[in-house]
C-alpha cells in the first residue's frame, strides 16, 4: 500500500492540544492522579473499586498479569474496582502450564464481560514477556470480546523483543491482534529496535543492530512493511525524541524537543501511553494522542516527577517558543 507522508503543522498541533488541556483540566488532573496513585509501571496495585457495576471484590493484580493485561480504562475511570476472590490464580510457580481454558469459568467469563462493557480502553502488557499471552488474548476474544458487541473499544499492543520468538508464533499473534480490530480500534506501540527486530523475523533475516543505524527513509520503509503486513489502524513507532505513526494510507512523523531523549530506558514507552490513552479519553484524534504522549513523557523528564495539567501546559509553551526561536 503506498503512503502519503503528513508531516503535521508541530505549532498548530501542540497549540490545539494545549487548549484540549484546558477545558478539560479537572478531568485531565484527574487522570493523571489516578494514574501516579494506581497504575504507573504496577497496574491494578491497590484496591481499584466499582461497586456500581455490581463487583464486590478486589482482583488481584496476578490475575490481571496472567491474562496479558497492562491497563484498563473505565469509562468513569476514576472510579475503584473490584472483582471477586475467586479471580485468584495459583500457579505454584507454573505459569507455563496455564492456559485460558485452566483459568476461565462461566463467572469468570461474565464478570469479565460485566468489566469489560463499563471500559473504554484495554491496554494489553509487552507479548514477548507474557507466558502463553496468545492463548489467553485468543480466549478474551472469543469468550468475551466478541460476544459482548460492543464496537468502541480502543485496543493498545505492545509485542516487546521478539527476537526470542518463532516466526509462527509472531505471525499468531498479528493474526489475533488483528481479530481485535472488528471490535474497535487497535493500536500497536514499539520502539525502533523492537520494530527492526520484528521487521527481520517477518522477513528472514538475522537481526543485526546496523539495521538501527541506518537513514531515516528506510527505517519508514520498514516499519510501513510492518503495518502493511497487519490489519491494525494505527501503528506508532518511537525512536529517540520522534515518533512515526502509520495509518490507512499515510505516514506522519512528530519530532520531540531536540534537547531531550525523552523515551527514557524501561519506563519511556510508559509515561508515552499515559499520554497517549489520556488522548483516547479526551477523544482527541491519533495525532494528539501521540503529541499528548510525547508531552507528558518530556514533562516527566523534565520535572523528575509525575506531571499535572498545568505542568503539561508549561511544558507545550515552552515547547512552541523554542520552535518559534529556532531551537
Amino acid at each position: 500500500m503506498y503512503l502519503i507522508n503528513n508531516e503535521p503543522n508541530a505549532g498548530a498541533l501542540l497549540t490545539k492540544l494545549a487548549g484540549s488541556i484546558q477545558d478539560f483540566n479537572e478531568s485531565v488532573d484527574l487522570y493523571l492522579n489516578h494514574m501516579k496513585e494506581y497504575e504507573v509501571f504496577n497496574p491494578f496495585r491497590g484496591d481499584v473499586r466499582g461497586s456500581s457495576m455490581g463487583i464486590d471484590k478486589p482482583i488481584p493484580y496476578k490475575f490481571w498479569e496472567r491474562l496479558g493485561i497492562r491497563h484498563l480504562v473505565l469509562n468513569a475511570f476514576h472510579s475503584r474496582q473490584e472483582t471477586p476472590d475467586h479471580w485468584h490464580v495459583e500457579t505454584d510457580g507454573e505459569e507455563t502450564a496455564y492456559r485460558w481454558n485452566d483459568v476461565k469459568n462461566d463467572e469468570i467469563v461474565e464478570e469479565l464481560k460485566t468489566l469489560f462493557r463499563c471500559s473504554s480502553i484495554i491496554q494489553f502488557a509487552e507479548w514477548a514477556s507474557v507466558a502463553g499471552a496468545s492463548d489467553f488474548w485468543d480466549g478474551l476474544f472469543y469468550d468475551v470480546i466478541e460476544p459482548l458487541g460492543k464496537r468502541n473499544f480502543e485496543f493498545v499492543f505492545h509485542l516487546g523483543d521478539i527476537s526470542r520468538r518463532f516466526v509462527f508464533e509472531v505471525d499468531e499473534v498479528l493474526d489475533i491482534i488483528g481479530q481485535y480490530s472488528e471490535y474497535g480500534r487497535v493500536t500497536l506501540v514499539l520502539d525502533n529496535n523492537e520494530a527492526d527486530k520484528l521487521w527481520t523475523k517477518l522477513n528472514g533475516i538475522v537481526y543485526d543492530e546496523a539495521v538501527s543505524a541506518t537513514r531515516l527513509h528506510a527505517a519508514r520503509e520498514r516499519y510501513a512493511y510492518i503495518f502493511n503486513t497487519m490489519k491494525v489502524d494505527s501503528l506508532v513507532v518511537l525512536s529517540s525524541n520522534r515518533a512515526s505513526h502509520f495509518s490507512r494510507g499515510e505516514q506522519s512523523q512528530f519530532g520531540g524537543r531536540s534537547f531531550e531523549n525523552i523515551y527514557i530506558p524501561r519506563y519511556g514507552k510508559d509515561f508515552f501511553d499515559a499520554g497517549y490513552r489520556l488522548g483516547m479519553l479526551l477523544q482527541l484524534e491519533t495525532a494528539h494522542c501521540i503529541a499528548l504522549g510525547q508531552v507528558v513523557s518530556g514533562a516527566y523528564v523534565k520535572n523528575e516527577g509525575w506531571p499535572g495539567s498545568k505542568v503539561l501546559l508549561t511544558y507545550i509553551e515552552d515547547w512552541i517558543e523554542e520552535m518559534s526561536s529556532g531551537y
